[in-house]
C-alpha cells in the first residue's frame, strides 16, 4: 500500500476564537483509496500549532516512513525519521521514450551523431533502442564495463556497436544528447545540440535543453492522486512503489525547459530545421 501525506495548516483566528484554536490538538484524517489495483493510504494532517508534530503519525505511517508521497514543501525534521519518496526511474523513462519517439520521426537519423550521458551506467539497456536508428552513438559513462556487456549483445544482434568512453569532450559534436538522469556536472556540447534530460540541470551545459515532461495520466489514477502532488511525481511513485510498470511506456506529449514549451511535433520541426541547415 502506498502512503501519501497532506499537511493543512489551520489559520489561527483572533481574539477568543484564537485562544480556542491554540487549545486544539493536531489531528489526522486517514482515507484508503483504490484505483486499478493500487491502494493508497491518504493521510491528511491538520496542524493547529506553529509546527506539525509528525512524531504523532508514526503508528499511522508505519513501514512507509522512508517513502512518503508528499509535496516537497513539507519539511520533515530529522528527529521524526520520515523521508519523502524520491526516485528518478520513471522520469528517466519519459526522457528516453521522448528521445526514441523523436528518432523514429527522423528520416535523417542515420546521419546523426548521438550522445548518451550516463555517468552511473544505470540506463545501459536504453542503448539498443538508440542503435536501431543510428550507428554513430557515443556513450559517456564512469561505468564502461556495464556498457561493454550491452555492446557485445548489440554487435551480435545488429552488427554495430557504440563508442564507450569516460571523456565528456566526446559529446561536443553530437546533435542529440540523451541524459536520462539529472545532469550534475558540465560536459562539452554546442549551442545547437538538443539535450533531453531528467530534471533541471545542476550544472551549466550549452545547448537546447528540455527536462520537464507532460503527459496524460491513465484513467483511474487521477481519482486517488492528492491534489497538491504533481502528476509526474505521483506516477513515479506508482511506477516504483506500486509496480505499475506499464507507465514506463508513456511517451510525453510536451516538454519544457527554463522558458519554452514544445509539443513533440514542434520539437521535431525545430530539430529537423537545425540539422537540415547544417547539411
Amino acid at each position: 500500500m502506498l502512503t501519501a501525506l497532506t499537511v493543512k495548516k489551520h489559520e489561527r483566528r483572533k481574539g477568543l476564537k484564537g485562544l480556542v484554536d491554540r487549545l486544539k490538538r493536531d489531528r489526522a484524517i486517514v482515507q484508503v483509496k483504490r484505483a486499478r489495483g493500487v491502494y493508497l493510504k491518504q493521510i491528511t494532517y491538520i496542524s493547529y500549532g506553529r509546527k506539525p508534530r509528525f512524531e504523532k503519525l508514526k503508528k499511522i505511517i508505519g513501514d512507509s516512513k522512508n517513502r512518503i508521497i508528499c509535496s516537497p514543501k513539507i519539511d520533515f525534521h530529522d528527529e521524526c525519521g520520515f523521508r519523502r519518496f524520491e526516485n528518478s526511474d520513471f522520469t528517466a523513462r519519459l526522457c528516453t521514450n521522448l528521445a526514441i519517439c523523436l528518432l523514429s520521426m527522423c528520416d535523417f537519423a542515420e546521419k546523426l551523431k548521438i550522445g548518451i550521458y550516463d555517468p552511473d551506467g544505470r540506463d545501459s539497456e536504453f542503448l539498443k533502442y538508440v542503435m536501431k536508428y543510428s550507428s554513430d552513438v557515443t556513450v559517456v559513462t564512469n561505468s564502461p564495463d556495464v556498457y561493454y556487456d550491452e555492446n557485445e549483445l548489440i554487435m551480435e544482434n545488429m552488427g554495430a556497436c557504440a563508442t564507450v568512453t569516460k571523456r565528456t569532450e566526446e559529446l561536443e559534436l553530437c546533435q542529440l544528447i540523451i541524459a536520462p538522469r539529472t545532469i550534475e556536472n558540465t560536459f562539452s556540447s554546442n549551442d545547437k545540440t538538443l539535450i533531453l534530460t531528467n530534471g533541471r540541470p545542476k550544472a551549466e551545459v550549452l545547448g537546447e535543453i528540455y527536462y520537464k515532461y507532460y503527459f496524460k495520466m491513465p484513467n483511474g489514477f487521477d481519482r486517488i492522486k492528492p491534489q497538491e502532488i504533481e502528476t509526474e511525481y505521483f506516477c513515479s511513485a506508482l511506477y516504483s512503489l506500486g509496480r505499475q510498470y506499464s507507465l514506463g511506456s508513456i511517451v510525453p506529449t510536451m516538454c519544457s525547459n527554463f522558458s519554452t514549451s514544445q509539443t513533440v511535433k514542434s520539437l521535431y520541426a525545430q530539430f529537423e530545421k537545425i540539422n537540415k541547415t547544417d547539411e
